[in-house]
Parts: C-alpha cells; sequence; structure tokens
C-alpha cells in the first residue's frame, strides 16, 4: 500500500487523497491512513486541501526496495495484503 502511494505521487503527484485512491484502486479511508504514517515518516508532504506530494526521502524510497519495511518491521505484513 504505501509503495502504491508514493509510485502514483511520483508519477502523478500531487494528488488528492480520492484520486490517490482511484489510481492504485483502493478504499479513500486506507489511503488517508497510508498517507498519515507516511507523512508522519517524512516521505510525503501535505500541499493543503487533502493533496500530497512526494519528498525527496519518498523518492529515495521507490529506489531502496527494503527501506520501508525496514523503517517498521511490522508494517511489511500490512503492505503485502
Amino acid at each position: 500500500m504505501d509503495r502504491a502511494v508514493l509510485r502514483a505521487l511520483e508519477a502523478d503527484g500531487p494528488l488528492h487523497v480520492m484520486e490517490i485512491a482511484t489510481r492504485i484502486e483502493d478504499h479513500p479511508i486506507t489511503v488517508d491512513q497510508a498517507c498519515a504514517r507516511l507523512h508522519d515518516d517524512g516521505f510525503i508532504s501535505p500541499i493543503g486541501g487533502g493533496r500530497y506530494r512526494l519528498t525527496e526521502e519518498g523518492s529515495a524510497q521507490l529506489n531502496d526496495e527494503s527501506e520501508l519495511s525496514r523503517e517498521r518491521p511490522w508494517r511489511k505484513l500490512f503492505d503485502e495484503t
């Protein structure tokens, strides 16, 4: 989930939570929760009105396949579902 959000923002960002949900075909509440986690981790940044942009740290995460699961090991269990 988290990586899908990052990819959507990299490809088409900045995006609103609803736009992200549509692109990754997931529920807006789930996407909103993922955005909150990613913001807390510094991977995305809010720009107002429910829209987010990818940060430099978020862009780097897309190049490091293991970093998201290393940051919070339990997250990988949820991201793979």
